[in-house]
């Protein structure tokens, strides 16, 4: 910061919230390596000092705005345990599981979007990495203890049902809300027929004539 550029309070309606917001929007159109705090504070209408008084470095913003989604996910992880324990073997509700994910993938859907479309986001080491601990700890509590390798598989296809929501837009999104549900649920079905079995046809090749 230059020794004449002074911190400028910033005015009404320019608070964090919207230098966050601002920030978003940024990193979503130009990408978090080519978004500069001098464009996010010239997007807020205040001066670049104004922005480092709040958010000090980039990634300060980045991390702030993961926050929200992270004390979620937290949140559910904790409620899951604390379910498990008071519930005893046998009292997982995988649907119910399942639900709560992504009714939390859903309300923080702006932030995904972010991380699924820049991988510099994503590839952050304080989020990339928290973000795979809590996701990984839901999985294990869907597919319960002592899961078999099928039952890990296809727990593994529900989150990927519920992760499909990263990139798609909000109303979208919230229209097939039941939809997601229903998919992931239906994943989750070890159970399901499978499909007969049908002899393989040899391709057929094409004879030279002569």
């Amino acid at each position: 910061m230059s020794s004449t550029e002074q911190v400028v309070p910033l005015v009404a309606g320019t608070t964090r919230e919207t230098i966050l917001a601002a920030a978003q929007k940024l990193f979503g159109e130009r990408g978090y390596d080519a978004t500069s705090l001098r464009q996010i504070a010239d997007a807020v209408g205040t001066t670049k000092a104004a922005v480092y008084y709040h958010f000090p470095a980039k990634e300060h913003l980045l991390l702030e705005l993961s926050r929200p989604w992270f004390d979620a996910l937290g949140m559910l992880v904790t409620e899951m345990r604390s379910s498990a324990r008071g519930d005893g073997e046998g009292g997982i509700d995988a649907a119910a599981t399942l639900e709560a994910y992504l009714d939390v993938c859903i309300a923080h859907l702006p932030l995904l979007n972010l991380l699924a479309r820049d991988p510099a986001t994503s590839n952050h080491p304080d989020i990339g990495r928290r973000a795979l601990t809590l996701i990984e700890a839901i999985k294990r509590h869907i597919a319960g203890e002592d899961a078999t390798d099928e039952r890990l598989v296809h727990t593994s296809c529900a989150i990927g049902v519920v992760h499909a929501v990263a990139g798609l837009p909000a109303d979208l999104v919230a229209a097939h809300r039941q939809t997601f549900l229903e998919s992931a649920v239906a994943a989750l079905n070890v159970n399901a027929p499978r499909p007969s079995a049908r002899p393989r046809q040899s391709p057929r090749r094409k004879v030279a004539t002569q």
